[in-house]
């Protein structure tokens, strides 16, 4: 068996399954990227984990193949995608660290990533790569140049990471931190007393013969990262997100190398009595618990030992137990405690020796320093002045250069102009005197002459080109006395004679040395004697010679000119290439670069290609803008910046900023710049909007970020406010450049005002609103919107229309030829909203008003309503207008005063406002209605007359406000209660009011049953009953009020007995509702029935005659049980017989079978056999009105 699995015949059959096996994942991964190129987002992150399963685990050997294709999706547009990547990146290290050359450029490119979630994730990953790859690169023997380089990358990486600890973003410090406590740990030693964990790396694994990596470098570097995360956890300004990782942080560095234990606890210490003042109230709470979580975690540990008492204290501090505390202290025996206690009083001893020995060595160094100086000054005691001759010519070259920069600057008029406009109020009169033009000169000496006098001015203030001349300090040089001076000469006079005799006597030379400055006196005195003029001014010359010799270094020389050397030209030894071969070589080129994107990012230097790319696109011709512009275009969103730098170049040039020039072309020097600008616009504003999202933040960042902006871009601009998809968009752009760009605020602002009066209504109303940001926020060209829309108001006044309201740009087809609310609205918009802010503008829309049409007068009182409410009653100038109120403007005065007063109570100065309008000019009533919760009492009830007499439903508003019915009436203070206005309604005159507006006026207050409760009712009628005379419809509101609350049935059984006593029969309409009542109240009001007079009861049977047969029982009963007296002329009339009856007593026939039981049931207990003849005058007919006449249930079926 053996020998059959050793044959070739089974290793040829493995490899078969193997490359089966091989070729199937290789199909599996090439459709996963295949798919990858359209798939959304998250497939591709699918697809990522799929991969990396594949590659990771099942088949490695396929990773170098396919490695390159999956790190493409490393720029992709969607950030989740660019963080699976990391993740990738990640496991794949982990696993096979050898491959981190091929990855390390991407890793970093993620690194600098614009979203943060990428840049997050990248750290992460970052500390397990750093850490296998140190491990990794320590076990090699022979490290090659493609490592190194990677160890480079990553050491790059590295202080990335370290740069963003200061990072804007708070999660990004934090994972920064996480990273620099890893690195750390790697590249410090460790000790006895350190944490071990399962595979640790310290920097006693790296060799010390490796010359990549030297422990030193790496100790050094983690020391300094250790310092810097020290000071980041004490500075002030940290967040509590930050505190709390880099408390964590420092503390397991503490624990893994405990050498830096006690700067840690300082820095804690320092923490607990100085928190940071940014912390909240909660976010302080948590530190602290932090805090104490992490002072038990360190005092477990035996290198704490010597700090157990001051952590201790700090742990009772921040509410910890004696027993939490006495459980974390870690059990040692007296040995141990001996020899950490001893090891602790070494070491403080060792550093204070070691900072004595600092001391000193300092000391030592400033000694010899000040020694130094002391020598150098003794031997530099000589006397120094400042070289005037050398300064003067300093001087002389400054302003040649100037002067060159100067003629060149005023070659250009747009310059001149600006610099005349700028500066013409700060220029002297000596100046301008000297100014004065000539017929002598030509313009190039005048500018000549021009140019010499201000680089005359600029180097006197050592400013322009010409300010590299002179040194940063005055040239200096040794001041020479005369005596020297003199020597100088008469040595120089000696040496010369002495050459001319060396031959004969070469030893004189020992005897002119005496005659130095060093001689005697007597010497001296000749050589003064023998100097003529002729020496002395060899004397100047020689000084002069030697000052020169001594200037300082630094100063220029004028340049030589050179020989001319004629070289051969390559156009002479070659042939010329054809136009169209040179354009596609140089297109082709340019391509190359465009296409190595990627390469230049993976190797960083995507900067210097984005130049070239400019320089390019700036200088080059047609053809190769059209490709730059080409591949801008495809990915927009991502080369945004190659745009603008690009655009930014052709500004530079425009401007002569640049070193080289542009390419000329017909249309002037502005026309690649404006080309430029307008083609990236046009192509943004044509792609849908639906499919590219980013279609308005970089239309905004086009705009706002341009450095020129020319006409047709403007012209773009109000192409896109006409389109309802851009046209907010468009309009912000049109505001924020207004704001940011004054020379041409007015150039926008008509944009603007141009769609405030717009057809289309909503572009209408985004352009006021923009329009009022400017106005109201940014107060900018206040005076020119309020003009125009003073100007808009005013065609209100007109009797059509006016012609401008209808030009092309406001987008309006046709002319109507007429005022209709629509055109009202759009002249009246604008000037509404500036009229909120600029209030003193209520005068001129009230004279419009006033001279305006019927139709349009209703259009504006239909449209105040909003800027009447936002203005409110407190404005001195609407009340001025309400206090005046113009001859003509009474229904919109009323109408801005019901505005202020819908919804709110009316202010005290708005009634008196109101109140002396109503006494002087307007004498209508419901001028009144809005303000009469302010009113006195007084004053409402002499009111009420006229206002019962309005609309029913301007009634139901006077009464809703006057009862406090609605929720904005609901807390007011009313003038009147209830009560007292149900009583007035009683008491006005009916020769005032017709009766019908009195009872229509009751009714509507009746029906407010929350407000007239019963107890309210009872208090009216009991009013109502002691008036006399008696209300006319005082039984109506008695009958109304009882069939609303049924438990006035007592009450109202009582009123009617106090009516008698009042003789109610003598006021007609009161004495019919008193009957009835009296019907509503049956049975109960029999007995009061009876009380009255014989005459009245017999009236009272005539009109209700069924009322006789239960009174004649009640009667009886009370006869029969001796309960009272009955008198005979009552039975008498209850029996048909008085003499006040039109019955009969004959004519009567008792019926014997009335039941006792229901005497209700029966209608009459006495039938009358025959009916007398009518008499000749009927009896009145019911006065009552008819709303009394109403069919209501009794007060039987009520209950």
């Amino acid at each position: 068996m053996e020998n059959l699995l050793r044959g070739s015949g089974f290793s040829e059959t493995a490899m078969l399954f193997t490359d089966e096996k091989i070729a199937n994942a290789r199909t599996k991964i090439v459709e996963a990227l295949n798919e990858s190129q359209t798939a959304t987002p998250s497939v591709k992150c699918e697809i990522i984990a799929k991969l990396q399963e594949l590659l990771l685990h099942s088949d490695v050997e396929l990773l170098n193949e396919f490695l390159e294709n999956i790190l493409v999706l490393s720029h992709d547009s969607n950030q989740d995608v660019r963080k699976a990547i990391a993740g990738f990146i990640e496991e794949m290290c982990k696993q096979h660290i050898a491959l981190l050359p091929k990855v390390v450029g991407v890793l970093f490119t993620l690194l600098r990533d614009t979203s943060p979630n990428v840049t997050k994730r990248v750290i992460q990953g970052c500390g397990s790569i750093y850490r296998s790859a140190l491990q990794w690169i320590c076990s090699l023997d022979d490290i090659p140049e493609e490592v190194e380089q990677a160890w480079n990358t990553l050491c790059l990486v590295k202080a990335s990471i370290l740069d963003m600890i200061d990072d804007n973003n708070d999660g990004i410090r934090t994972n920064a931190i996480k990273f620099l406590e890893g690195v750390v740990i790697l590249q410090t030693y460790p000790d006895e007393d350190s944490m071990k964990r399962e595979n640790d790396f310290s920097l006693e694994d790296v060799p010390l013969t490796m010359k990549l990596i030297r422990r030193r470098k790496l100790e050094d570097e983690a020391t300094k990262i250790f310092e810097l995360l020290l000071e980041f956890h004490g500075a002030m300004h940290i967040s509590s997100v930050n505190l709390i990782a880099c408390t964590g942080t420092l503390c397991i560095i503490a624990k893994l190398r405990p050498t830096t234990m006690t700067r840690v606890i300082e820095a804690l210490k320092n923490l607990h009595s100085n928190l940071p003042p940014t912390l909240t109230n909660s976010q302080v709470s948590s530190v602290r618990k932090n805090l104490k979580m992490q002072f038990l975690n360190l005092l477990k540990h035996r290198a704490s030992y010597e700090h157990q008492a001051s952590i201790a204290q700090i742990l009772v501090d921040l509410g910890a137990s004696n027993g939490e505390i006495t459980r974390a202290i870690p059990k040692m025996d007296k040995q141990e405690k001996q020899r950490r206690a001893k090891r602790a009083l070494e070491s403080a001893m060792a550093g204070s020796l070691q900072q004595a020995a600092k001391r000193s060595k300092t000391a030592e160094q400033e000694a010899k320093r000040s020694g130094e100086k002391d020598a150098d000054g003794k031997q530099s005691g000589r006397t120094m002045e400042i070289d005037m001759e050398e300064l003067n010519e300093q001087k002389a070259r400054s302003t040649k250069l100037n002067e060159q920069f100067l003629v060149e600057a005023l070659q250009k008029v747009d310059q001149v102009v600006q610099l005349v406009v700028t500066n013409m109020d700060k220029v002297s009169e000596q100046t301008l005197q000297a100014s004065k033009p000539s017929a002598t000169l030509t313009v190039e000496q005048y500018i000549q002459k021009i140019a010499h006098t201000l680089a005359v001015q600029m180097s006197d203030l050592k400013v322009g080109p010409g300010a590299s001349a002179f040194t940063k300090d005055p040239p200096m040089k040794v001041r020479i006395s005369d005596e020297e001076e003199k020597s100088i000469i008469l040595a120089g006079k000696r040496k010369a004679g002495g050459d001319a005799a060396s031959g004969e006597q070469p030893d004189a030379e020992d005897g002119h040395q005496d005659a130095l400055p060093g001689g005697d006196g007597g010497e001296e005195d000749d050589d003064d004697e023998a100097l003529s003029e002729d020496d002395r001014q060899k004397l100047e010359a020689t000084r002069k010679l030697r000052e020169t010799l001594e200037r300082v270094k630094g100063s220029t020389t004028e340049p030589k000119l050179r020989q001319r050397i004629k070289m051969p030209k390559l156009s002479e030894i070659t042939k010329p290439l054809p136009k169209a071969t040179k354009e596609t070589f140089l297109t082709d080129a340019v391509s190359r670069i465009l296409r190595a994107e990627r390469q230049a990012l993976i190797g960083g230097v995507s900067v210097q290609r984005q130049r070239i790319i400019t320089a390019f696109g700036a200088s080059f011709v047609a053809p190769v803008r059209q490709v730059i512009l080409d591949h801008i275009l495809e990915d927009l969103p991502k080369r945004i910046e190659l745009a603008f730098a690009w655009l930014f170049e052709e500004y530079s040039l425009l401007q002569g900023f640049a070193p080289f020039t542009h390419v000329k072309h017909d249309n002037g020097p502005q026309y690649p710049y404006t080309q430029l600008l307008v083609q990236l616009v046009t192509n943004l504003m044509e792609r849908p909007k639906d499919v590219f999202r980013p279609k308005e933040s970089l239309l905004k960042r086009l705009y706002l970020e341009a450095p020129l902006m020319p006409a047709e871009a403007t012209e773009l601009l109000v192409r896109m406010c006409e389109l309802e998809e851009l046209a907010d968009c468009g309009m912000q752009i049109a505001k924020d450049l207004l704001i940011r760009r004054p020379p041409r605020e007015r150039t926008y602002l008509n944009i603007l005002l141009r769609y405030a009066y717009h057809e289309n209504g909503p572009i209408r109303e985004k352009a006021i609103e923009y329009v009022m940001n400017v106005f109201a926020v940014h107060r900018v060209l206040t005076e020119d919107i309020e003009a125009r829309a003073l100007e808009w108001l005013a065609y209100l006044e007109q009797e059509n229309p006016p012609e401008a309201m209808f030009a092309a740009e406001y987008g309006r087809a046709e002319h109507p030829r007429t005022w209709n609310e629509e055109l009202a609205k759009v002249s009246l918009a604008l000037f509404l909203e500036v009229m909120v802010y600029d209030q003193t503008l209520l005068q001129r829309f009230s004279e419009v008003y006033i001279g305006a049409n019927s139709e349009m007068k209703r259009a504006v009182i239909r449209a105040i309503e909003g800027p009447i409410r936002k203005i409110g009653p407190d404005s001195e100038e609407l009340l001025r207008l309400i206090e005046q109120c113009p001859k003509g403007s009474e229904t919109i005065i009323i109408r801005i005063i019901y505005i202020l007063t819908e919804k709110t109570l009316p202010s005290p100065e708005l009634v008196e406002r109101v109140r002396t309008l109503h006494h002087t000019k307007v004498s209508d009533v419901r001028l009144l209605i809005p303000v009469i919760n302010g009113l006195t009492k007084k004053e409402i009830l002499n009111a009420l007359p006229k206002l019962i007499k309005l609309n029913p439903g301007v009634v139901k508003e006077v009464f809703n406000r006057l009862l406090g019915v609605g929720a904005e009436f609901g807390s007011a203070e009313l003038p009147l209660t209830p009560a007292e206005l149900l009583v007035a309604l009683h008491t006005i005159e009916t020769s005032k009011v017709e009766l019908k507006f009195i009872v229509k006026a009751t009714s509507l207050c009746l029906a407010e049953k929350d407000v007239y409760t019963h107890d309210v009712l009872g208090s009216v009628m009991q009013q109502l009953v002691e008036m006399t005379p008696l209300p006319t419809l005082l039984m109506r509101t008695v009958i109304q009020s009882l069939t609303l609350h049924p438990r006035l049935f007592g009450f109202v059984t009582n009123l009617l007995q106090r009516l008698i006593l009042k003789q109610v029969w003598k006021q007609k309409v009161v004495w019919d509702g008193f009957l009835k009542c009296a019907q509503r109240l049956t049975p109960q009001s029999l007995g009061i029935l009876i009380q009255l007079p014989a005459p009245q009861l017999q009236d009272a049977l005539n009109i209700c005659p069924e009322f006789r047969e239960p009174m004649l029982e009640h009667a009886r009963e009370i006869m029969e049980h001796q309960i009272g007296h009955v008198s005979q002329p009552i039975m008498d009339v209850l029996l048909g017989i008085s003499p006040y009856s039109a019955t009969e007593a004959n004519d009567l026939q008792i019926v014997g079978n009335y039941s006792e039981d229901a005497p209700m049931l029966s209608h009459l207990p006495v039938k009358i056999k025959q009916e007398k003849k009518e008499k000749d005058a009927e009896p009145p007919a019911a006065a009552m009105p008819p709303a009394a006449s109403t069919a209501t249930p009794s007060a039987k079926d009520s209950h």
